[in-house]
C-alpha cells in the first residue's frame, strides 16, 4: 500500500470521526450560540483537511518520480544478476573442474611418492638385515668376536619383524654361506650366544674375574636376553652377599668376639652396608646397559638374600644369648619378683620364689636354687635389639628410596607387575 493511500485513509478516518462528533454536537445543541460554535469548528476542520490534501497532491509527483527511479534500478539489477549467473556457470565452473583435476593429480603423485619411499625403506631394511645376518655369522666364526656379533644382533632387533619374516627378505638375504631364512639364523645365533655368555659368565664368577664378569654381563641385553642377564647377575651378587655374611659370622668362631655385646649387631650392620654398596655402585652399570629402572629387579633378588642372611644372624644371636630360655624364665616369674631383681640380694630366710617352683611346697628346704633373672643381662639384650633395629631402619629407608626412583622410571605396565 502506498504512502498516499495510508494518508488518505487516515484523513478519511479523521474526517469521519470529526463529522460524527460534530453531528452529535449539532444534534445536542440547544441554542443558536452552540450551533454557531459547531459551525465554526467545522470550518476549521475543513481548512485543515484541505491543506493536507493539497500537500498530498503536491508530493505525489515526487513520489512517482522516485518510484520510476526504483523501477530503473530493479531492471539494472536484473541484468547484473543474469551476467553473474553466466560467469558462474561458465568461467568459475571451468576453474573448479580444472582445480579438481589438478588436486587429483597431486594426490596421485603424493601416493606414488609415498610408495616409492616405502619401497626404498624396505630395500634399506632388507639390506641392513642381510648385513647383520652375515656379520653375526662371520663374527661367530674364526674371529670369535662376541661383542661384534652381539652388536649385529642388536642392530637386527631394531628391524621390524614383518620385514625379517617377510617373503622378500627370505628371498634376498639367504646365500651359500647362510642358506637359512634370516629369522631362523638370528634366532639360532641368539640362542648360541646366550649359552656361550652364560658359560663364560659362570666361569668368570668362579675365577672371581670382575672384568670378565662385567664384559659378558653387558652383552646379554644386546642379544635380547636382558632377563637372563639380570637373573645370573642377581645370583652372582647374592653369592657375594652370602659369602660376606658367612665371613662376618665366622670371624667370631673363637667365642670371645661372640660374647661381645654388639658382635651380632655389627654383623647385621656389615651385611646391610655390603648390600647397600652393591646397590649404589652397580646401579649405574645396570641402568646404563639394561635400561632405567631395571636395578629394581636386582634389588629384589638382593633383598631376598639379605632376608635369608639376616635371619641366620638373628637365629645365631638368639641361640648364643639363650633368648628363648630367657623369655621362658621371664614369663614364669611374677611381676613382683622382677621388681625385686633390681634390689640388693635378699636374705635366704625369705627368698622370693618363682611361681610353680617346687620350693613353694616345701618351705623348710635349707637351700634354694638362685635362678633369678639378671636384669642387667636383659638390658644388654635390649640394647642389642635397639642397635639392630636402628641399622634395619636406616637400611630400609635407603632401599625404599632406590626402589621408588627405579619404579618411577619404569613404564606403567611394568610398575604394576613389579608391585
Amino acid at each position: 500500500m502506498s504512502l498516499n493511500g495510508i494518508r488518505r485513509k487516515s484523513t478519511v478516518g479523521t474526517l469521519s470521526s470529526h463529522g460524527d462528533d460534530t453531528s452529535r454536537s449539532v444534534q445536542n445543541a440547544s441554542s443558536i450560540a452552540e450551533i454557531r460554535a459547531t459551525l465554526a469548528q467545522l470550518k476549521e476542520q475543513e481548512t485543515n483537511v484541505t491543506s493536507r490534501l493539497n500537500e498530498l497532491i503536491s508530493s505525489q509527483r515526487e513520489l512517482s518520480r522516485e518510484l520510476g527511479k526504483l523501477d530503473i534500478i530493479r531492471a539494472q539489477l536484473g541484468s547484473q544478476a543474469v551476467a553473474t549467473r553466466s560467469i558462474s556457470n561458465n568461467m568459475l565452473n571451468d576453474a573448479a573442474i580444472t582445480a579438481k583435476r589438478i588436486s587429483g593429480a597431486v594426490q596421485k603423485l603424493d601416493l606414488e611418492q609415498d610408495r616409492v619411499k616405502a619401497t626404498l625403506q624396505v630395500v634399506e631394511q632388507v639390506s641392513e638385515l642381510k648385513a647383520c645376518v652375515h656379520g653375526v655369522v662371520g663374527s661367530m666364526g674364526a674371529p670369535q668376536d662376541w661383542e661384534t656379533a652381539a652388536g649385529y644382533l642388536n642392530r637386527a632387533s631394531k628391524i621390524p619383524k614383518e620385514i625379517v619374516q617377510g617373503s622378500f627378505a627370505e628371498e634376498i638375504v639367504p646365500s651359500i654361506e647362510v642358506p637359512d631364512p634370516p629369522s631362523v639364523t638370528l634366532e639360532h645365533a641368539s640362542e648360541s650366544l646366550c649359552s656361550l655368555f652364560l658359560r663364560e659368565f659362570e666361569k668368570a664368577t668362579k675365577e672371581d674375574n670382575g672384568a670378565k664378569v662385567t664384559r659378558f654381563f653387558k652383552l646379554f641385553p644386546l642379544i635380547g636376553r636382558s632377563d637372563v642377564g639380570l637373573g645370573v647377575y642377581g645370583r652372582y651378587v647374592c653369592q657375594g652377599v652370602a659369602s660376606h655374611a658367612r665371613e662376618n659370622l665366622n670371624a667370631g668362631t673363637g667365642g670371645i668376639q661372640r660374647k661381645n655385646g654388639f658382635f651380632y649387631a655389627n654383623a647385621l650392620r656389615k651385611l646391610f652396608e655390603y648390600v647397600a654398596q652393591i646397590v649404589e655402585r652397580h646401579g649405574g652399570l645396570v641402568e646404563r646397559h639394561y635400561g632405567e629402572g631395571q636395578m629394581v629387579k636386582v634389588i629384589e633378588r638382593l633383598q631376598m638374600e639379605a632376608d635369608v642372611q639376616g635371619g641366620i644372624v638373628i637365629d645365631s644371636w638368639s641361640e648364643e644369648r639363650g633368648i628363648d630360655r630367657k623369655l621362658t624364665d621371664i614369663r614364669s616369674y611374677a611381676f613382683t619378683f622382677l621388681v625385686q631383681s633390681f634390689l640388693p640380694t635378699q636374705s635366704s630366710r625369705n627368698p622370693i620364689l618363682r611361681s610353680g617352683s617346687p620350693a613353694t611346697f616345701d618351705r623348710e628346704t635349707p637351700q634354694v636354687e638362685d635362678d633369678s633373672v639378671d636384669m642387667k643381662e636383659v638390658d644388654g639384650f635390649l640394647g642389642e635389639i635397639g642397635v639392630m633395629l636402628a641399622r634395619w631402619s636406616l637400611y630400609t629407608r635407603f632401599i625404599a628410596t632406590k626402589c621408588a626412583v627405579g619404579l618411577c622410571l619404569l613404564p606403567k605396565e611394568k610398575q604394576i607387575l613389579t608391585l
